[in-house]
């Protein structure tokens, strides 16, 4: 591995949970305040420059700059300890305009320091501001499992200064302190005298080795559009770097209000680990590194295409209409709002192992708004239990289909048909058995047609049962004994329950337990009534 591929991230690190360094080198607007810099900059960042307050306050990141947030604790411990060992480590490339020095590449190496400096892993101060005291869990339990490798591994900056003032310092901490004291990094300075040509020097830089994700490109190079600040909102609860600061301050607080919303009914609670011990599953699976997922959901609710312009939302207007749409889609499937089914997650749109599908979720949402279209919520009611026992037993489906037809948007219609191939089978009384032969005619269903497929990866050679089968094991139990809704019987979670008059109030019926009854949403205030 080269110092560079070392200090770089590719798609084996996105895959695993990043540390967020996010608010440790706030944002700007590349043409803010733009203006030639006069002088000559720096050649080297030290330790000390990094802790001098006039310098860092003084660094930005373009406000199209990725979240800082896709390197594991292992990584950063890394960069702490090679830049304390004297390693080579690749250069920070920057640009200088006016009262503000832009981190074109390296925010990720800089941010590494400045938190081990600060002792800010995405849980303190610093980040406790920039996210208003909204920290996601995942990002609480991340930051304090860096700060314990980092004690373990490197030692706290704290413990180097102390070390620098005392005779009973061991003799690599000895050299440490010395490296620490005389290392620097190196600084690159991009000639581009405006904002164009630094902003082009930024995704020329970023396209190798490790080239920005397709759909992040995407909302990088849109970054004033509206699919693009309604994806921001909701990926962060309407906290952090405020894309839309620009609007008026109503505005402002629509997006704010929305973004959290949206990202309470789809993340809360958070995901714990695997394997799965409880039906209490966030319905948008973790909530963390969620950026691509949420981009196409506020693209397929807009009916914006993959390859549809993405014109500057000027004054916030189609914005908060986005994301007022989002909302809206997404209470139709959870949350407590009268129009909820409450889908419950694990049966709709994670896998039997335990893994959230993405592309399931936006199915789903494409099948309920044609229900309500239709009117056909309340057939869909009627066979409820049957259609979510069905999807169970058939849980294999939507991998297989995945599997053949493409990721992504390219399996989407497939899975569509498959939900209501079987949704409408049971409304018009076939039975299991005879809504397999249906679709094993047709060819994107074929797999129905041949033995039951072989499931990889359920068995450990020692003997012992892995994540996936205990969690499939804990699936296959909460269909058996899961709390179900007393009108339509099928499962119920826990962020879309209302509690039902068995006899209704008009009726004469009372308040007591004995006249009480758990019940979906739309059940109970639709169906119902």
């Amino acid at each position: 591995m080269t110092i560079h591929e070392r200090f770089s991230f590719g798609a084996e690190d996105m895959a695993l949970a990043g540390v967020n360094l996010d608010a440790l080198i706030p944002r700007e607007d590349f043409a803010a305040g733009s203006a030639p810099f006069k002088g000559t900059p720096t050649g080297t960042i030290s330790l000390g420059l990094l802790k001098d307050d006039f310098f860092v306050q003084s660094l930005r990141k373009p406000d199209f700059q990725r979240e800082t947030s896709n390197w594991t604790p292992q990584k950063i411990v890394e960069l702490i300890a090679a830049f304390l060992d004297g390693d080579l480590i690749p250069a920070i490339i920057l640009w200088r305009s006016g009262q503000y020095v832009f981190v074109i590449d390296g925010a990720h190496r800089l941010s590494a320091l400045l938190a081990w400096i600060y002792d800010d892993y995405g849980d303190r101060s610093r980040s406790q501001n920039f996210f208003q005291n909204q920290l996601p869990e995942e990002q609480l339990k991340l930051a304090e499992n860096t700060r314990k490798l980092v004690l373990e591994q490197v030692g706290t900056y704290a413990s180097y200064l102390d070390a620098n003032r005392t005779q009973f310092a061991s003799d690599k901490i000895k050299d440490r302190v010395g490296m620490m004291n005389s290392n620097s990094f190196i600084a690159q300075w991009v000639p581009a005298v405006d904002a164009s040509g630094a902003e082009n020097s930024f995704f020329k830089i970023n396209q190798a080795p490790t080239p920005v994700d397709p759909i992040e490109k995407r909302i990088l190079r849109s970054r004033s559009s509206a699919v693009a600040i309604a994806t921001r909102a909701i990926n962060r609860g309407g906290t952090g770097h405020r894309y839309w600061e620009n609007f008026s301050p109503e505005v402002q607080s629509q997006i704010v209000a929305a973004g959290k919303a949206i990202y309470d009914a789809l993340y809360l609670p958070p995901m714990g680990g695997l394997p799965i011990k409880t039906s209490d599953v966030p319905v948008g699976g973790r909530g963390y590194s969620s950026l691509p997922f949420i981009f196409d959901l506020v693209s397929l609710v807009n009916n914006i295409g993959p390859k549809d312009p993405l014109p500057k939302d000027e004054d916030g207007t189609q914005t908060v209409r986005f994301i007022r749409e989002v909302r809206q889609r997404v209470e139709s499937i959870t949350t407590a709002e009268p129009q909820s089914l409450g889908l419950h997650p694990l049966i709709y749109f994670y896998t039997r192992g335990g893994a959230f599908q993405p592309v399931a979720f936006l199915a789903v949402l494409q099948v309920v708004k044609r229900l309500v279209g239709r009117q056909k919520l309340d057939e869909f009611i009627k066979v409820r239990r049957a259609f979510e026992e069905f999807l169970v037993a058939h849980k294999e489906a939507f991998t297989l289909i995945v599997k053949r037809q493409g990721a992504g948007h390219r399996s989407r219609p497939a899975l569509e048909d498959f939900l209501e191939i079987a949704m409408n089978g049971l409304i018009a009384g076939k039975s299991g058995p005879e809504i397999i032969e249906t679709m094993s005619a047709d060819n994107r269903f074929s797999f129905f047609a041949t033995p039951a497929p072989i499931r990889r990866g359920d068995e450990n050679s020692d003997g012992r049962f892995n994540r996936g089968v205990k969690t499939a094991t804990f699936v296959s139990e909460l269909v058996q004994n899961g709390v179900r809704c007393g009108i339509c019987g099928g499962l119920l979670h826990r962020n879309a329950m209302h509690t039902d008059h068995v006899t209704r109030r008009s009726e004469g019926g009372n308040a007591s337990v004995a006249n009480a009854q758990l019940s979906h949403p739309y059940c109970n205030t639709g169906f119902k009534a």
